[in-house]
């Protein structure tokens, strides 16, 4: 009976945590430690989007990167191409990205991005995604 009194505690805590992280995404803030964030509906839809389309895999579940470049802090930031030029990761850039993955590719992964069948209102929802998990766009 010991045994069953400590695990319930212990289960209520594991729950809790995948609550929240499958209500939210999550954010490095000022101070690089994770933090949650509220998405907004276009952003709900693209984390669903993007975990059933299996952008997650390599971009993270939480947007926190991978074997694919993270998502947290993306929106508005410079981002370094494999030719050595900087652009801004605008939503210009984020629907090139998703849309023909190979148009222009980051510097520091060698693992190509698959094309994939996204309709433009996917791609606008996971880009409202990235702008969620972007604290300097979050607001815009």
């Amino acid at each position: 009976m010991r045994h069953v009194r400590m695990a319930v505690p212990a289960l209520a805590t594991v729950a809790l945590l995948f609550l929240g992280v499958s209500c939210g995404g999550y954010d490095d803030g000022d101070g690089g430690e994770l933090s949650y964030v509220t998405l907004s509906e276009g952003g709900e839809r693209g984390k669903t989007i993007a975990a059933s389309s299996g952008c997650a895999a390599c971009h993270g579940a939480a947007g926190q990167g991978g074997v694919g470049p993270g998502w947290v802090g993306l929106a508005g930031s410079q981002v370094e191409l494999a030719d050595g030029t900087f652009v801004v990761a605008d939503d210009a850039y984020l629907d090139r990205a998703i849309r023909d993955p190979a148009a222009e590719i980051r510097a520091g992964y060698n693992l190509r991005m698959p094309t994939n069948g996204l309709s433009d209102d996917e791609i606008a929802d996971v880009i409202a995604y990235i702008h969620d998990l972007s604290p300097a766009t979050r607001d815009e």
